[in-house]
């Protein structure tokens, strides 16, 4: 398949997981609130109500002056995760590498199944066969995975579009540089530019991109230019520890959440598999009446016991009002690692600072998924390109 990569996306995916859940809200104007505790703002709107007027970041005020039709969906991030996580497990049966990259869109390689699918066509049907209809799901299939989802986007829902590796660049040469995965601002300061598409990008040098925005500038260029190696990376099977807890009448003060929280942390460190063991990330959502949900996730500096999770987790929610009653809540601890003493040195204070620093490089890889510091390898000092001579390599201790 000479196509390897597809991408399958669910625009507006919060909003479609409400109409599969209420068929009646489909094909009218949908608007996403913002999460609870602060502005009444537009986090995502459909198509319906963006023809409305309706864009995100609006007040919901004004919402009902533009459009008194629109229909305003809370947040329920517990309940869109577990539809999307079944997806994901549809998608995993077809292919042995599925990449979730957001929620309601995944990346999918499709190297060595010629077998089962034959053609790239076939390959997105059967892939589109895995998402409920009613999410409007639609595929793309190209080269790379930047190519596969802008070729998603301008497929029409239920849809597939399928870009040929020879064509990669005269397809993104007229897209809009917004679907580069770039900063706000630095897409601003493109625009500010005069660089408003691919191909306007594309024809600068590259030299001169990466002197002006650095390696992000550099990467979008060579994505303007079709240039995608980076590969489709499967989701980690990390050890997780996962509790629940049923209240037995809604609760609605923050005392009953601590009371609640405590009563989880105990179950979870009760569990062979933390059995003197310290967890690294806390993920706790709360079911709330009328299905309604929320969710709080806490990566934590050190590797913490029971007690001191509960501080750090306790310490975090003293400012969280509940937007309904409590029903359950739902606790999941990853990160699993040993909590294990440190000898500190009798001279010098140089061994501790290099602890310090391969502990803060763990807690941001275990907040982002990979390592975000980078090391300086000299890979060709002789050369008279500057870009040449050194290179930048991941730093994972």
């Amino acid at each position: 398949m000479t196509v390897s990569i597809a991408c399958v996306s669910i625009p507006h995916f919060a909003l479609r997981v409400e109409v599969l859940e209420r068929p009646e809200l489909d094909g009218r104007p949908l608007v996403l609130a913002t999460p609870p505790g602060g502005r009444n703002l537009v986090d995502d709107c459909t198509l319906e109500a963006i023809a409305a007027g309706i864009r995100p970041g609006l007040s919901l005020r004004e919402v009902t002056a533009l459009c008194p039709d629109a229909v305003v969906v809370q947040p329920n991030p517990v309940r869109d995760a577990a539809v999307f996580e079944r997806i994901v497990t549809r998608l995993e049966g077809l292919s042995p590498l599925v990449e979730p990259a957001a929620p309601g869109c995944c990346y999918v390689d499709l190297r060595g199944l010629d077998r089962h699918y034959g053609s790239p066509e076939r390959a997105a049907a059967r892939l589109l066969q895995a998402v409920p209809p009613l999410l409007r799901p639609r595929a793309g299939i190209a080269p790379g995975k930047f190519a596969a989802r802008v070729a998603a986007g301008q497929a029409a829902p239920g849809g597939w579009h399928i870009v040929a590796p020879e064509d990669v660049a005269t397809f993104l040469a007229d897209k809009p540089i917004d679907w580069l995965p770039l900063p706000p601002d630095m897409l601003r300061r493109l625009e500010r530019l005069g660089l408003r598409t691919m191909r306007d990008l594309a024809e600068l040098p590259a030299h001169a991109v990466q002197a002006r925005f650095g390696p992000e500038g550099r990467r979008a260029w060579e994505l303007a230019q079709g240039l995608d190696s980076d590969p489709v990376r499967p989701r980690e099977r990390a050890e997780s520890v996962v509790v629940e807890l049923s209240l037995p009448a809604p609760a609605t003060s923050r005392d009953a959440l601590m009371i609640a929280l405590r009563q989880l942390v105990t179950r979870a460190f009760a569990r062979p598999a933390l059995h003197g063991r310290g967890v690294r990330q806390a993920r706790l959502r709360a079911h709330l009446e009328g299905g309604r949900s929320w969710e709080h996730v806490a990566t934590l500096r050190e590797p913490a016991g029971r007690e001191r999770l509960i501080d750090a987790l306790g310490h975090r929610l003293q400012a969280v009002t509940l937007p309904a009653p409590l029903e359950a809540l739902t606790l999941e601890l990853t990160g699993l690692t040993a909590v294990a003493a440190h000898q500190e040195t009798l001279f010098g204070t140089r061994p501790r600072r290099a602890r310090q620093l391969i502990e803060a490089i763990r807690q941001l890889k275990q907040r982002y998924g990979t390592s975000p510091i980078y090391r300086v390898v000299e890979v060709e000092p002789w050369s008279r390109i500057p870009e040449r001579r050194r290179a930048l390599i991941s730093f994972d201790p």
